[in-house]
């Protein structure tokens, strides 16, 4: 009888204790909306910065354009820029352009359109529904024009460039950052030095 009392109260146990401990687990459930809505509410603050951010650096007319992605015509053929440094930098005194384009009927980009300027003609800035439409010309050392029209999403960041010249199209799809300073880093060719143990060191450091 002994063992019989044993074997019973260890098989009360078994099923008792499975059902405590979810009973623990599970809880009122009192916090979860409140949770919830808390994160929800700081993903929308989040997206709120993100989107004045953008505004601000558009409305400045100050920023930096970084492709990752480009089409060309005549047959809008497109390709991924694997160069980590290419940009146009929009400063209210000067125009910086460094960017991969396509010359002839090359099926990759082949040549870098590089130049500054500092006469930018028929700026325009406007804001709409989806976001900022820019666009002005300039003029690179050759005498040859470009068009620029960047529209730019607010709410995802995305950045598309269409740069357009008598001999090609090519449109940029990327993002738009601050005018901060190029990293080292990220410079292609940094100027170099010849140190006292005879290694080469960048010229700044």
């Amino acid at each position: 009888m002994k063992g019989i009392r044993v074997w019973l109260s260890a098989a009360v146990l078994s099923i008792a204790c499975p059902t405590l401990s979810l009973s623990a687990g599970q809880g009122d459930g009192s916090g979860v909306p409140d949770r919830r809505q808390r994160v929800a509410r700081e993903r929308e603050v989040r997206q709120q910065r993100f989107s004045a951010r953008i505004d601000s650096l558009v409305s400045s007319g100050e920023f930096q354009f970084l492709p990752v992605s480009m089409m060309w015509s005549p047959r809008m053929q497109s390709q991924i820029i694997d160069g980590y440094y290419y940009y146009v930098g929009i400063f209210k005194e000067q125009l910086q352009v460094h960017m991969p384009v396509v010359v002839g009927r090359a099926l990759t980009y082949n040549a870098i359109a590089n130049f500054d300027t500092d006469s930018l003609s028929g700026y325009r800035n406007e804001k709409n529904d989806t976001g900022w439409k820019v666009s002005f010309s300039a003029e690179d050392e050759t005498g040859t024009t470009y068009a620029f029209v960047f529209t730019i999403y607010r709410v995802t960041g995305r950045a598309v460039l269409d740069m357009i010249s008598d001999s090609n199209l090519i449109q940029y799809t990327g993002t738009i950052v601050a005018n901060d300073a190029m990293p080292r880093s990220a410079d292609p060719a940094p100027p170099m030095k010849r140190g006292a143990s005879g290694r080469l060191t960048p010229e700044n450091d």
